[in-house]
């Protein structure tokens, strides 16, 4: 479903240039959940923002589906448009309610109905546990009811990815259970995704596979019972030593 191929994205600036992605290639099948961890500056959010080019790398190929959003005629949007993204900061349009926010998409990319889309709307609030919070503004929203309400509007789309660039490191801790909770049901219920975040347990019991990224190369992967007992590079050893 994701095939990277030797993604190089470079920052320049001041004199200074950065190798933020530096050779990365991987995959990610089907109904496969890939949990991406590593130290911050790793290169990690900007490697899952490469994928669909929200960043534009400057090497190498990525297939979203086996077309490559590299060429140039590739419909970039249209690809975006079978992607689910959910970042950090929840981007929910503040000066709409949360019903809106989750059918305007629906109705200007997808071309639904304001029936259809609302009714789309209304049974993804019900999935993500705050059914009750349509007619609410993000601002009367706690963090994690503000990023479930982000993760129900991805879902909306219906697209084929979902992409995660640490979804909880805003949240407090409290709300932090909530948000991985969601995430697990998705993956039980076979989304493929890809998942940059801190939280270990979420890794381990949810991954498929993890890719550890250090120094924006791809140092190690493997399955998380492999990668949490018995990682081969020190590297990984030293900073799980740190985490864990």
């Amino acid at each position: 479903m994701i095939k990277a191929e030797n993604v190089v994205k470079i920052f320049s600036g001041r004199g200074v240039t950065v190798r933020a992605v530096d050779g990365v290639t991987t995959t990610v099948d089907k109904a496969e959940v890939v949990v991406v961890i590593g130290p911050s500056g790793s290169g990690k959010s900007t490697f899952i923002r490469c994928i669909n080019a929200l960043e534009m790398f400057d090497e190498g190929h990525v297939y979203i589906d086996g077309v490559d959003i590299k060429d140039k005629k590739t419909n970039i949007n249209k690809i975006r448009a079978e992607v689910g993204m959910v970042f950090q900061q929840f981007n929910l349009f503040p000066h709409k309610t949360v019903l809106e926010n989750l059918t305007l998409a629906q109705m200007r990319v997808r071309k639904r109905s304001k029936k259809v889309a609302q009714e789309k709307a209304r049974m993804l609030l019900e999935k993500v546990g705050i059914g009750e919070k349509e007619g609410e503004y993000p601002s009367r929203l706690s963090g994690g009811q503000q990023q479930r309400v982000a993760i129900a509007r991805a879902l909306a789309m219906d697209p084929k990815v979902m992409l995660f660039d640490e979804p909880t490191s805003a949240l407090d801790p409290e709300m932090v259970g909530e948000v991985l909770d969601v995430m697990k049901q998705l993956a039980i219920e076979g989304m493929t995704m890809m998942v940059v975040t801190h939280e270990m347990g979420f890794a381990r019991e949810v991954a498929d596979r993890v890719l550890f990224m250090d120094e924006g190369k791809m140092v190690e992967e493997g399955t998380p019972e492999h990668f949490f007992t018995a990682p081969r590079e020190d590297r990984t050893k030293l900073v799980l030593k740190q985490v864990l």
